[in-house]
């Protein structure tokens, strides 16, 4: 189990990482940033292996 700031460092990449994409012209990413903000810490591992971060 990784610590809290691990998990809170993963989850504001990848919100960066959405914003980013929104930015860039992908406003569809802007639906996973609700999900992110509440997801769990094996959500987010889930989520980054989705982004290709892990």
């Amino acid at each position: 189990m990784k610590d809290w700031s691990e998990t809170e460092a993963l989850r504001r990449e990848l919100l960066e990482e959405v914003y980013a994409g929104a930015a860039a012209g992908m406003p569809a990413m802007l639906l996973d940033e609700d999900h992110i903000r509440n997801a769990s810490e094996e959500e987010l591992e889930r989520i980054a292996r989705q982004y290709g971060r892990r």
